[in-house]
């Protein structure tokens, strides 16, 4: 599952509009809406706004390499 797909997921889970989103995080309709698509291409620090609003937590992992 992509990250915009679980951002949208959790949303509608919690029972926030895109406009809900917007305002908590600070960040404009334009941005939210267009990452919800797939369209958007967000910085970590927008990701992280938009995580802790929705109690996700973002992590990294590394990829094992063939060598």
């Amino acid at each position: 599952m992509d990250f915009y797909s679980i951002i949208r997921e959790r949303r509608t889970l919690l029972g926030l509009t895109q406009q809900d989103l917007a305002d908590y995080t600070g960040l404009s309709l334009r941005i939210i809406k267009s990452i919800e698509v797939g369209k958007g291409n967000p910085s970590m620090g927008t990701l992280t706004k938009i995580a802790e609003v929705l109690g996700l937590e973002i992590t990294m992992k590394v990829k094992e390499m063939n060598r």
